[in-house]
């Protein structure tokens, strides 16, 4: 008897559990970029990843995803392609940014979710605040280019850069 009940809970909460999965609507995915100290924009696209997102339940929810290096894009081709190289994002040997949550949890405008970045191989705590509107995920974060050794900047001040990212979800 106690055998069934403890099935009977299992399984119940299983079906009432508020955990969505979600599908990236990877053409419409991007997050843009601003290279503060220089003013230099751009996107990078390709955004591929499995999101779990539990309203009533934050410890459950989980995002994992990849973006394609190769789509990033300043709108100056020769710029471009010289981030492609060795020197900067090493495509030939990184071709994707990689992003892995290690917690989520509810703000006062949103929410903080925590995660591993992986740029160039080089890992890195990294906080996004986001919020979701059913549709869309949409989040914002700084991170610094020297700690993924992407710049020539020696100070790690002069390599920050502002990330906006726009999920949408189907």
């Amino acid at each position: 008897m106690k055998t069934k009940l403890l099935i009977l809970l299992l399984l119940g909460f299983g079906i009432f559990s508020n955990a969505q999965t979600y599908k990236i609507n990877t053409e419409k995915a991007v997050a843009r970029f601003n290279f503060v100290k220089h003013e230099t924009t751009g996107t990078v696209r390709g955004i591929t990843g499995d999101i779990t997102f539990d309203l009533n339940d934050l410890t459950n929810s989980s995002f994992e995803g990849t973006a394609d290096v190769k789509t990033l894009s300043t709108e100056n081709d020769q710029r471009d392609e010289h981030l492609m190289e060795a020197e900067y994002f090493d495509v030939a040997n990184f071709p994707v940014m990689k992003f892995k949550s290690t917690s989520v949890s509810q703000t006062e405008d949103g929410f903080l979710m925590s995660g591993i970045l992986t740029i160039k191989g080089v890992e890195k705590n990294v906080d996004f605040k986001f919020t979701f509107d059913g549709s869309a995920f949409e989040g914002k974060t700084s991170l610094y280019a020297n700690d993924f050794g992407l710049t020539r900047e020696k100070k790690r001040e002069d390599s920050k850069i502002s990330v906006k990212v726009y999920i949408p979800v189907m």
